[in-house]
């Protein structure tokens, strides 16, 4: 196995304490408002939430702080509509010196949800407590009760492990708030890697090499990010904490160690040498050992894994074009058994990304004069494109839950990143500094 180190992060620092605060005539009931995840038609769920109650000294300044965070948060997630603070502000002060909901007059204000808190400050001004109650305005009941009690800098990290605790009461399933991004930016001496939360908050640099680095691919736990590096003035494979403190060198042959993918069950990964006079797909095992997957004269690189680890995508000019296309083989026996090809209809295709769920395939297209994002459908065998308009949309990069892709989109020698919905098209911008290059959606992070 590769190495693993059991680093300090959120989880040994955050203290959860689940709320037993349920009324006496309720329990604790699944949701019977969850929506399914296939069903992207249905309306978003309407949501109150209430101004932070402040406890014990004065923080009004966090606490409002806290509930922008979490509002942002929702929305993002697409699941949510929050309801404007003037339609409910009556029945907020009515509430606020009671622990009774009123469900009826909360629905008639337009409420489906409801989502009070209170937020005091411990440990000498040090550390924090936040109790979340979420209710269901629609079907009367307490759904949801947490307590959080953290160090006062984790506010922001509180409040997005909240948030995707909501969204999972709605779907069953985790939300992304807690995700991050990880990027290439241009710096003046080449290309560092930097970390940013989902919500476009919390940019930080995470190498320091003063290189060339390229193609940052996460482990499946979130702790490590694999890339190539010309540190040493060879392209090697780098593995790194997300902190940025713990580095070691995966694999280092003369030539291209590149384009690094992680197996679902992180004992392997897919990587590109260029040991064999052309560039080809290999696998490195857990004991890093190598073992060769395609065998042709022609370049094949780009390698993405299918969620069950049984396939693998990879980008290849072998159809005798001179032009780059998407092709799939098996994980273990490479493109010495069936090897098909997705993409047609393009001169030049490639970095395609898997989809979480396993039924899509992201990748680059070239369209015209520019490239866009294609999106292939393994079930009904064909692509659609998901962007469109101004700019070169390229490096497709699914988030965990498979609603949303990360690209970079290229315009007037700018290059930022952004997020956009697969099934609405709704894109919204996430950097700003008009270099940033090959975006990597992290994995959800194990608890």
């Amino acid at each position: 196995m590769f190495q693993k180190t059991n680093k300090p992060g959120f989880y040994l620092s955050l203290i959860v304490m689940v709320l037993m605060l349920l009324p006496t005539r309720t329990g604790w009931a699944e949701s019977e408002v969850r929506i399914d995840l296939e069903l992207a038609t249905r309306k978003k769920v309407t949501l109150a939430i209430t101004d932070f109650v402040v406890k014990g000294v004065d923080n009004m300044g966090s606490a409002k702080e806290a509930k922008k965070i979490l509002k942002k948060d929702l929305v993002l997630s697409e699941w949510f509509s929050p309801l404007q603070e003037p339609v409910f502000e009556e029945l907020e002060k009515m509430e606020r010196s009671s622990s009774q909901v009123d469900y009826r007059s909360w629905h008639q204000v337009g409420a489906q949800w409801l989502i009070k808190t209170e937020y005091s400050v411990v440990a000498n001004g040090k550390g924090q407590v936040l109790t979340f109650r979420l209710y269901d305005a629609v079907n009367k009941r307490f759904l949801l009760g947490k307590r959080y009690k953290s160090s006062r800098d984790l506010l922001r990290k509180t409040i997005h492990r909240f948030a995707d605790e909501v969204v999972m009461q709605l779907t069953g399933k985790r939300g992304i708030s807690q995700t991050q991004i990880a990027f290439l930016n241009q710096e003046n001496a080449g290309k560092e890697i930097y970390l940013i939360d989902f919500d476009g908050h919390n940019l930080r640099r995470v190498t320091h090499d003063h290189t060339v680095n390229l193609s940052p691919a996460w482990s499946p736990d979130a702790n490590w990010i694999v890339y190539t590096s010309y540190a040493a003035h060879n392209p090697d494979l780098i593995m790194i904490d997300t902190t940025g403190k713990q580095r070691q060198t995966l694999h280092r042959l003369p030539g291209l160690n590149a384009a690094p993918a992680w197996s679902p069950d992180m004992q392997r990964i897919a990587l590109v040498l260029s040991r064999d006079q052309n560039s080809e797909v290999y696998i490195l095992n857990r004991e890093r050992k190598l073992e060769r997957l395609t065998r042709h004269f022609n370049i094949d690189t780009s390698p993405t894994w299918s969620p069950d680890g049984k396939k693998i995508a990879f980008t290849s000019d072998r159809s005798g074009t001179g032009a780059p296309q998407i092709y799939i083989m098996d994980s273990v026996k490479g493109d010495q058994s069936k090897v098909t090809r997705i993409s047609f209809g393009s001169s030049y295709n490639d970095n395609p990304a898997w989809s979480p769920n396993g039924d899509q395939i992201a990748y680059t297209s070239r369209v015209g004069r520019k490239f866009q994002i294609r999106i292939y459908d393994l079930n009904k065998h064909k692509s659609h494109l998901l962007t469109r308009g101004s700019g070169s949309c390229e490096q497709p990069s699914w988030s965990p839950d498979g609603r949303f892709i990360i690209y970079r989109k290229r315009e007037n020698d700018r290059h930022n990143l952004f997020i956009q919905k697969v099934d609405t098209g709704e894109a919204r911008q996430l950097t700003f500094s008009g270099q940033g290059h090959s975006p990597a959606w992290s994995p959800h992070f194990r608890h």
